[in-house]
């Protein structure tokens, strides 16, 4: 009977460890997840800023040779449904526009940046 004790006792304690070491690891991972999604959250936030800024850059370029507002407004709506890599692409285009002079290498960006657009 008491060697039977001792083994009830002793299960106990192995049980009551490993509960313990299944909730410390639990809260580890809950502590890890909270980080990450932190953090995911700031990347997140950032990439709208950049693409924000992107956007506006594009609209910038546009702007200044567009002068119909409606086709303005429409290109507007048009971006709202670009992808990541679309905007990523027509801003680059648009970097390489000068808003000073018209050479043609700004009208075939120019031209690149609107049929990017149109068939998007």
């Amino acid at each position: 009977m008491r060697h039977f004790t001792h083994s009830i006792v002793l299960a106990l304690l192995v049980g009551l460890y490993a509960i313990t070491q299944v909730s410390t690891n639990l809260q580890e991972y809950r502590h890890t997840r909270n980080e990450i999604q932190a953090t995911d959250s700031s990347l997140e936030n950032e990439a709208n800023k950049t693409m924000k800024a992107q956007k506006s850059k594009i609209m910038l370029i546009l702007e200044d040779r567009i002068e119909n507002p409606s086709v303005l407004a429409k290109t507007e709506d048009k971006l709202r449904t670009m992808s990541d890599t679309e905007i990523r692409l027509a801003s680059s285009l648009c970097d390489r526009i000068s808003t000073k002079q018209r050479t043609a290498r700004d009208e075939i960006a120019f031209s690149l940046v609107t049929a990017l657009i149109v068939l998007s």
